[in-house]
């Protein structure tokens, strides 16, 4: 998942445009990039210097500056730069090149999220893939189709995707087997364990990754919702990958259904006994806190396979241990839970290194490749990869990984971008830190959301 706290929103998406416009606008910017030149044909001779945006941090600069590095070293003559920004900055950039038709960069580590107001803007990678039916074999056959197909549109793949990201239970197994303590599978016993772990050290049972204010907060209790065997609205299927058909709309909104409510409970509930870090935690601090001997179990992100890495967390990496997102309530669905997010690399249409950056991008993904990217941070995305690495005990975590991809549900394709977890957030921040009950939260979620389906010509 992505776990950034800024979203790139294109000019419009403000209130009061339908999302049928924003499609509209959309096909346009497809005409005149394809007007323009833009769609270089293979003729075109092709430059070997490449450009690739991402973000800090081991799992993407890191794997990315591997990659390159080997890659140059096998492919003389050819420069790949990796132009690293902060998370704002870097999805800024790609707002603001895309919407511009810039030629400085040449493949962008992109979100799913930002497919449905982007792929206009991006290559549409169908043919690129067919000229290496080899690879694309491998890479269709490893990186499952409900995965990969977020960054799809219309069928249509807009990215390479080579990272993988899901929502996961961990926990520190000595000390669950010092106080006797179930295995998580369930958010209730999560609760129960929590209770007992706070006994034994004060806030030390439960934490989650919530950041009220980048909406993660939202992304957890909807994988809480799914877990428990509810839904967003009634035409919320996993194979459409969180995109709503704008013939058929989003059907009526289910947020104050009864598998809802009970997963409202339950996230009010943990947050009476959660560790209060929790309301503004992310990825980092909850990692940070493991680390120092501050929680003992929590609901995160996998996105830090280095707590099993001895060099990275010295004193308990042999004692952490994740497993799929939990299931609860009385009608629990293990095969909607949790939420799955990671990254792909996005070739523009502007671009005029469409072939090299194509070559670099399946270099990433490749065999020949999987050690020094994983080595150097990198999650992949092929579950192969991510079963047979995940035997190791340094890289465990990756069988969570490939549980999580199969199981999780997916962001929403929303040319509105995050405006849903938005609201969820809001709604779900009012439950945990206010006395209002679950379902007067869970009604007022609906309200909301049944307003920005309407604006949005979903309704």
């Amino acid at each position: 998942m992505s776990t950034q706290t800024d979203r790139m929103r294109f000019p419009g998406h403000a209130g009061g445009v339908s999302r049928r416009e924003v499609l509209r606008r959309g096909a346009a910017f497809g005409a005149v990039a394809a007007a323009g030149g833009l769609l270089a044909s293979p003729a075109v001779a092709q430059s070997r210097r490449i450009v690739v945006t991402t973000m800090p941090g081991p799992r993407w600069e890191g794997a990315l500056r591997a990659s390159a590095a080997a890659y140059m070293a096998r492919t003389p003559g050819t420069e790949v730069e990796i132009l690293v920004s902060p998370y704002a900055e870097h999805y800024q950039r790609i707002g603001t090149s895309l919407i511009e038709d810039s030629t400085a960069f040449d493949a962008h580590l992109f979100d799913p999220v930002l497919i449905g107001q982007s792929h206009p803007k991006l290559e549409p990678l169908t043919a690129l893939f067919d000229s290496d039916p080899g690879w694309r074999d491998y890479y269709m056959n490893g990186v499952p189709y409900f995965y990969r197909g977020s960054w799809d549109w219309d069928g249509v793949p807009y990215s390479i995707v080579h990272d993988a990201n899901c929502m996961m239970t961990w926990w520190r197994r000595d000390v669950f087997d010092a106080l006797g303590l179930a295995e998580p599978a369930s958010f209730e016993t999560i609760l129960a364990n929590a209770e007992k772990l706070n006994a034994a050290k004060a806030n030390a049972g439960f934490m989650t990754c919530a950041g009220r204010t980048q909406w993660f907060l939202g992304m957890t209790f909807t994988g809480m919702m799914h877990a428990y065997g509810g839904r967003w609205y009634e035409h919320d299927e996993m194979d459409a990958f969180g995109r709503i058909d704008p013939a058929r709309g989003s059907g009526a909104v289910t947020l104050d259904a009864p598998a809802v409510v009970e997963a409202a409970r339950m996230l009010k509930a943990l947050s009476r006994i959660w560790n209060p870090a929790s309301l503004n935690a992310l990825e980092f601090e909850n990692a940070e806190a493991f680390k120092n001997d501050i929680s003992h179990q929590q609901v995160m992100w996998s996105g830090f396979m280095t707590l099993q890495n001895p060099a990275e967390n010295p004193r308990f990496h042999d004692q952490l241990v994740s497993r799929d997102f939990p299931v609860g309530g009385a009608s629990p669905d293990p095969a909607r839970t949790g939420m799955k997010g990671g990254f792909g690399l996005a070739i523009p249409r502007a671009s005029v290194n469409k072939e090299a950056t194509f070559d670099f991008a399946k270099f990433v993904t490749s065999r020949e490749n999987a050690e020094t990217f994983i080595r150097a941070g990198g999650q992949p995305s092929n579950a192969e990869l991510l079963n047979s690495w995940g035997e190791q005990p340094q890289y465990q975590v990756f069988r969570s990984i490939a549980q999580g991809v199969a199981n999780g549900h997916h962001l929403a394709q929303f040319a509105e971008g995050p405006q849903l977890f938005q609201i969820i957030t809001q709604h779900i921040g009012d439950l945990v830190t206010t006395d209002i009950a679950a379902e007067d939260a869970c009604a007022a979620m609906k309200r909301d959301v049944e307003t920005l389906f309407r604006r949005s010509g979903y309704l």
